[in-house]
């Protein structure tokens, strides 16, 4: 066993910690929900020696040695252990055994990614000059608006100097790390417009104010809010994503809605979107003699990676075989809540291509969507590697 060279480790741990994965892919859980799972991860690092302390409710934080935390310098890693309240159509033998839950974007991938982590952390300990604190996050995908934001507010980076996360993704070829310092995804909001006019029999539209063609036109207007109020700088999507109007094919409704989503790359650019979005909804009232009211909820905000962190995932990175770097397509206009642990303390974020050459391979959030198991030693060398080159490194 190397702690310099840990691949043979690695490698015999493979089998076991596929079949956690499976099993965890199997018995999906969604946010703030992850009880069996939490149980399995507790289970695990317990016997490896660890103290694992619950936070937000259903995730766990671990300290590898809480003996240096106060005397010496903190690494953080993080995994997502909750699903996707969407149902599994796949064949495999370690499908989704409950309706409307599943792991479709392979956060139970990441958390074998951890677990794994923390096994060679552990036979390891006495060689590693700092702590490494284990994060397992629960509801990421937004339940309740998230689960880092509630582990910060706990105090799950207290004393932590830096913080590293991953993600597979299938639409980046497989061997191909992405990241990039900065923005890397979005802020994220969500909004909801009601029209509301004046309803009464689709023979007489004279006597109404139709919700419907004003929101149309509201649907058609927004579709400027980028390539007018932005121009060339870009740096936002706004989507609508739902209209929903009416009751049958002879009356003229009272009201229309519609909700999507904004995804920006800065404040200032939601502010000039926002603006946008209210002046036009403010002239189509006017121009069609109706309501429009303008709700918004925002969601989380832009993850920025840090400069320094990033030469480090970049660092490590390089010097794996078959694996190769990229920027292409960063930042994206997803979104994800390590952006509150990346607020808090630097950190860098970083995507594990997941294509296979040859084949259309299912995105995340796709029903035919499983994680692709040969990247868990991929994700390992890399958190590992990490914990060498940043404790190592002058605080």
């Amino acid at each position: 066993m190397s702690w310099d060279d840990p691949v043979s480790e690695i490698e015999a741990l493979l089998p076991t910690l596929t079949g956690i994965r499976r099993d965890i892919h199997k018995h999906p859980e969604l946010g703030f929900e992850e009880v069996r799972t939490q149980r399995l991860i507790k289970g695990w690092l317990t016997k490896l020696g660890y103290e694992p302390r619950e936070c937000a409710r259903t995730g766990l934080i671990a300290d590898l040695r809480p003996d240096l935390h106060e005397r010496g310098r903190t690494v953080a890693l993080r995994a997502d252990i909750d699903c996707l309240p969407m149902t599994e159509l796949t064949e495999l033998d370690w499908r989704s055994i409950h309706d409307g839950r599943a792991h479709k974007c392979g956060h139970d991938g990441h958390t074998a990614i951890l677990l794994g982590t923390a096994a060679v952390l552990a036979r390891h300990r006495e060689r590693i000059a700092g702590n490494v604190r284990l994060v397992f996050q629960p509801a990421e995908e937004g339940v309740e608006g998230g689960g880092a934001k509630v582990m910060v507010a706990e105090g799950a980076l207290d004393g932590v100097d830096e913080i590293y996360g991953l993600h597979n993704w299938p639409g980046y070829p497989r061997g191909e790390l992405r990241t990039v310092p900065g923005p890397i995804m979005a802020q994220v909001s969500s909004f909801e417009i009601t029209v509301r006019g004046r309803g009464g029999h689709a023979s007489q539209p004279q006597d109404c104010r139709d919700p419907i063609v004003a929101a149309a036109a509201l649907v058609t207007g927004l579709q400027t809010v980028v390539s007018r109020g932005l121009g060339s700088a870009g740096g936002a999507v706004v989507s609508v994503c739902t209209f929903e109007s009416g009751e049958t094919h002879n009356v003229i409704p009272d009201f229309a809605r519609m909700t999507g989503t904004i995804r920006s790359f800065s404040d200032a650019t939601s502010e000039r979107v926002l603006s946008r979005m209210r002046e036009i909804a403010k002239g189509i009232g006017a121009a069609y003699g109706v309501a429009v009211d303008v709700a918004l909820e925002t969601g989380y905000p832009v993850l920025v990676n840090d400069a320094r962190c990033v030469s480090a995932v970049l660092r490590v990175a390089g010097g794996l075989d078959g694996l190769s770097l990229s920027e292409r397509d960063l930042p994206m206009a997803g979104g994800e809540d390590f952006a509150y642990f990346a607020a808090e303390v630097p950190g860098a974020y970083f995507f594990l291509g997941a294509g296979r050459e040859g084949e259309d391979t299912p995105g995340c959030h796709h029903p035919d969507f499983d994680f692709d198991d040969e990247l868990i030693p991929t994700g390992m060398q890399i958190f590992l590697g990490l914990v060498r080159d940043r404790l190592s490194a002058p605080a």
